[in-house]
């Protein structure tokens, strides 16, 4: 099952499920940290109960959540960014942004593709969002050409979203550090982008699997790179892992003089039980400088 059939299945299921309050969970009415986590992390779990859900990981410490699968009116067709947002501020968090995704745009700017980043802007806004975060790419990218289109996607999303009140990222997967033409995409994507209208989150274990450097890309676009998903990859074993337990250089990472880092968000795609995943990657995050209490 690939993850747009995972999202649907997921909206399915919340839509018919009963949504219990689970009071046993203690939550912070003010999570004042720095640690923010990607809400697909605990996708098998918001279905069976998703307020629950929401509070095991504001019981865990973490600030603030990122939505994904977002198509500009309702999480998981279930709930908007308003409503959302004032869940989880009474759970002592907010919404840092939202994965999103949309098909790569033709080259008529009055296209109705643009509406959708107009629609999501507003609703992100709403909910007191600050970052419509592209999930993937957006078409295959395979020629020169595809990447130039790609660029021109990006910018025009960009200035859409700015003009709406939020700002435009890019989340990376491992392949966008193949290359095209002598051409590493990222790089390319990176270097050909508008700098004022489009910005990169960093998945660092799909770094990592892509054979690529964290260090080099947060060292060299510290400007352009203001978002880190915390993953990790273990390279021998060839499989996600917890924060922590793989080849993802962290402690280098927040070492790093000039590092751009604005918004730090866990995703894990591991098996096993997953609050505890969530929970060691909070407590292995918890101890750099950056992350400590505001």
């Amino acid at each position: 099952m690939n993850r747009r059939q995972f999202i649907n299945k997921s909206a399915a299921l919340i839509a018919v499920s009963s949504l219990a309050d689970q009071d046993m969970f203690a939550v912070s009415k003010l999570n004042k940290g720095r640690i923010g986590i990607q809400l697909y992390s605990v996708r098998e779990e918001l279905p069976k109960d998703f307020e629950g859900t929401l509070k095991k990981l504001s019981a865990m410490g973490y600030s603030s959540v990122e939505p994904y699968g977002f198509n500009g009116d309702k999480f998981l067709n279930r709930i908007t960014m308003k409503e959302l947002s004032i869940m989880v501020k009474d759970m002592g968090m907010t919404i840092s942004g939202t994965h999103c995704s949309s098909r790569l745009l033709p080259e008529n700017t009055n296209a109705p593709e643009w509406d959708f980043w107009k629609k999501l802007a507003d609703s992100l806004k709403s909910g007191g969002g600050e970052w419509a975060i592209q999930s993937s790419l957006p078409g295959s990218a395979r020629t020169m050409d595809d990447l130039k289109r790609i660029v021109a996607h990006f910018n025009r999303s960009g200035e859409v979203c700015k003009k709406g009140g939020v700002k435009f990222a890019f989340h990376n997967h491992y392949e966008v550090f193949s290359m095209i033409e002598n051409e590493i995409v990222m790089d390319y994507l990176i270097k050909n982008t508008d700098p004022r209208l489009v910005f990169f989150q960093l998945d660092l274990g799909h770094t990592v699997h892509g054979d690529a450097d964290c260090i080099r890309y947060v060292r060299d676009f510290p400007e352009r790179i203001p978002l880190w998903h915390a993953s990790d990859w273990d390279t021998a074993r060839q499989e996600p892992v917890e924060v922590g337990k793989g080849n993802v250089p962290y402690q280098a990472l927040f070492d790093l003089p000039k590092a751009g880092l604005k918004q730090l968000t866990v995703e894990q795609e591991t098996g096993g039980d997953i609050f505890a995943t969530c929970k060691n990657c909070f407590d292995y995050l918890k101890q750099f400088k950056w992350t400590k209490v505001l």
